[in-house]
């Protein structure tokens, strides 16, 4: 659901290693976003540092301590391939733990997560959180993975998780109590700052203005966006999940205008080079199998799902959708931004800059 393993890309070879003394590195910057990200803001002293791709005693000091928050036995002066396999696990985990605390506290957990909920997106991260913890087996993981049906079997994983602490249930509803175990259960693998970044905040450095956005109702492709355009594409996923949809993003941030296969020949300013506009696809219905793509959506008649989020995109006055442009793209959406080409040329040198 969050990064599709993309995130830490220089973490695949073979080779990988990771030592202290490592100076002016980017993957000792990566792996310092990645910390970050997982909660361990304080032990980098991240307001002061940020990334610095300093591999020092700070660095140490977090890898360190997430060694010993998941059982693993290392002073943290190096990151190993083994190392970097679990850091990579507990990040692609944190975006489905972030979903559940947010419904923790906003008291939604009982009417959202049970039998046969419709809630896929919910389900779908309430069964990657429960294979984390062990129980992929019962959820035959392998064949059916988080497919988001709160079935038979994702009823018998609750209800063995809650045996197993000595709580009897019939499995069909996640209480909140049970709710609050996992919770608790995985944070403790995580930095005590663990909640207090959102997705999208997490590829930052000091210099660069994108970052990587994930949200519960975004998929498909990861999101590159411009820091200054996440206010929007948060808004964009409440309309998405009022609306019950699934965003399947095709695009976002583009370094140049060649673009295969494009529906509308790219604006030599377009919003997508600077990070402010995504394309997509949307998906609906129950099980969010049935799609709407460019040729469904440039219809007049929408399904009612996606004519709802497609209205509340227009309704919002700092986005537009590209089917209402004079050519038309209607998987477009953006927040106008190079309607003040100055401004544009401005935020675009910065980025590309960087």
């Amino acid at each position: 659901m969050c990064c599709n393993n993309e995130f830490l890309p220089i973490f695949k070879s073979a080779s990988f290693k990771l030592e202290k003394g490592l100076k002016n590195s980017d993957a000792v910057k990566q792996l310092q976003n990645v910390l970050n990200h997982l909660g361990f803001k304080e032990e980098l002293q991240w307001n002061k540092y940020g990334a610095d791709g300093d591999y020092g005693n700070l660095t140490q000091k977090a890898v360190a301590l997430f060694l010993k928050k998941n059982n693993m036995s290392g002073d943290g002066s190096f990151v190993d391939k083994s190392i970097a396999i679990v850091l990579e696990q507990k990040h692609d985990t944190l975006d489905e733990l972030q979903v559940l605390n947010t419904d923790i506290t906003e008291n939604t957990i009982e009417t959202e997560y049970f039998y046969k909920s419709k809630k896929k997106t919910k389900i779908q991260a309430l069964q990657t959180l429960l294979n984390e913890l062990g129980y992929g087996k019962t959820l035959q993981w392998s064949k059916y993975k988080n497919d988001g049906d709160y079935g038979d079997l994702t009823t018998k994983a609750v209800a063995l998780f809650a045996k197993d602490r000595g709580i009897t249930v019939d499995g069909k509803i996640l209480t909140l109590p049970l709710a609050k175990l996992i919770v608790t259960e995985l944070s403790s693998t995580y930095g005590k700052q663990w909640n207090t970044n959102t997705l999208s905040e997490t590829v930052e450095d000091n210099s660069n203005p994108l970052v990587e956005f994930s949200a519960s109702n975004f998929v498909g492709k990861k999101v590159i966006a411009d820091k200054d355009f996440v206010p929007a594409l948060k808004r964009i996923n409440q309309y998405a999940k009022d609306s019950e949809v699934l965003i399947h993003v095709t695009s976002s941030f583009r370094k140049d205008t060649n673009v295969a296969n494009a529906i509308v020949t790219p604006a030599k300013m377009s919003n997508h080079l600077i990070g402010h506009a995504i394309d997509m696809n949307i998906r609906y219905d129950v099980n969010h199998s049935k799609w709407c793509n460019s040729s469904a959506l440039a219809k007049a008649t929408l399904p009612a799902p996606v004519a709802k989020f497609i209205n509340a995109i227009r309704n919002d006055i700092g986005l537009r959708w590209g089917g209402d442009f004079r050519k038309k793209d209607s998987v477009h959406i953006d927040d106008y931004y190079n309607q003040d080409l100055a401004k544009w040329q401005k935020r675009y040198n910065k980025i590309h800059q960087a």
